[in-house]
């Protein structure tokens, strides 16, 4: 991962925690974390330009104190998540175990979209391209639900896999 990408991760990550923490609301799975103004497009052009679509947009929802965010330390009780999209089998098991955080493609609420990256090796039998979400301290044992039930394992916790950004948040200690 290039260092231009890392301050951008990093800064994506700082934005999310403030943008997602006040409005995480485990009474609401399906809609607290899928701020309307944030929804990226139906047929956006790639997924990269859709969680582009959303970063943009929450940092021009966010107003001037999203701009100044910090990751916040232990990234309050939060963690981050990866989803393989390519794997997806689109079973809906996670959606009906979690109440709807995650959809009927297990795929996390938009506004804890972090970033999509493209490794430039596979590791494993990961896949390349993948996307990293925030995970509230308030959804962490919902998400882990979700993932126990997943069975073609495209959603699981980030310090579990192999791919490159582990070991970079690793060296920055953003991920332990």
């Amino acid at each position: 991962m290039e260092p231009q990408s890392l301050e951008q991760v990093k800064t994506r990550l700082a934005q999310t925690i403030f943008w997602c923490a006040p409005r995480a609301d485990l009474s609401n799975p399906a809609a607290s974390l899928r701020t309307p103004q944030l929804r990226p497009r139906l047929l956006e052009e790639s997924r990269f330009s859709a969680v582009e679509t959303v970063a943009n947009a929450r940092e021009l929802f966010g107003g001037v104190e999203i701009r100044k965010a910090t990751i916040p330390s232990n990234l309050v009780g939060g963690r981050l998540l990866i989803y393989f999209p390519n794997y997806d089998l689109a079973c809906g098991a996670a959606e009906q175990e979690t109440g709807g955080f995650f959809d009927v493609n297990n795929v996390p609420p938009w506004d804890t979209w972090v970033a999509y990256l493209r490794d430039a090796r596979s590791v494993e039998s990961y896949d390349t391209e993948y996307l990293i979400a925030w995970i509230p301290r308030e959804f962490v044992a919902l998400a882990d639900d979700g993932i126990a039930v997943n069975p073609e394992e495209c959603i699981q916790w980030l310090k579990d896999t192999p791919v490159e950004l582990v070991n970079v948040l690793r060296a920055e200690k953003l991920l332990a």
